[in-house]
């Protein structure tokens, strides 16, 4: 007696627009947050960028983002900490025993350039000097934490190497976030200046940074 053949039922489909969420590794989840929030911040600024709207970017929930983080100034610290965290070559600067001057204050000068031509460091810079009012002890916060140790960690590193006689003592020992100034102001050239810059400009301001520098801190 011949079998019956029950219709083929149609695979349920996934609705238009969703997408299949995944389980990452927490450090490329977290990675692909702080991408998702920084665009929505560039795009939105930060007062009008939506927690759901950084979650759907992100492949998440809503609730998923929660999870991670509490509030969008949560997200904006983070986003302080991986992409403006101050940093030094390692081994390079401030100039060891015996180590060249001259080499150290190159080594120094390629980092911060090499970091300014990261497009994720020059958006959340532009973000922080736009948008850093908006949460004031965010950024204060940050400040203490990291950026004031780091530079009191580097004056005492070049006081060190110019009672060594490595270094010239002046302005720039006594006062350390000087060294940054110039890489400082050619960030902000390449914000407000992005379309009309010319890549020989920037070449020609990460030159007069070393320049100057050596000048400055190289013992006669």
């Amino acid at each position: 007696m011949p079998t019956e053949e029950r219709p083929t039922l149609p695979t349920p489909s996934t609705p238009s627009g969703a997408r299949k969420r995944q389980r990452l590794p927490p450090e490329v989840r977290m990675e692909q947050i702080l991408r998702a929030a920084l665009t929505e911040f560039s795009a939105h600024g930060f007062a009008s960028a939506r927690m759901e709207d950084i979650a759907q970017r992100a492949n998440l929930s809503k609730g998923g983002l929660y999870a991670h983080f509490r509030s969008k100034e949560a997200i904006f610290e983070a986003l302080l900490r991986k992409t403006l965290m101050p940093t030094s070559p390692h081994r390079k600067w401030p100039p060891c025993p015996g180590d060249s001057p001259r080499e150290a204050i190159h080594a120094f000068v390629a980092h911060l350039y090499d970091r300014l031509s990261d497009p994720d460091v020059l958006a959340t810079l532009k973000l922080l000097i736009a948008e850093g009012h908006r949460v004031p002890r965010l950024v204060s916060h940050w400040r203490e934490m990291f950026v004031d140790p780091f530079l009191a960690e580097q004056k005492a590193k070049l006081e060190a190497a110019a009672e060594r006689g490595e270094l010239r003592h002046g302005a720039l020992v006594d006062e350390p976030s000087l060294l940054i100034s110039p890489v400082l102001h050619a960030a902000v050239w390449r914000i407000v200046f992005a379309d009309d810059l010319r890549p020989e400009t920037f070449e020609t301001m990460r030159g007069a940074h070393f320049h100057m520098l050596h000048e400055l801190l190289e013992p006669s």
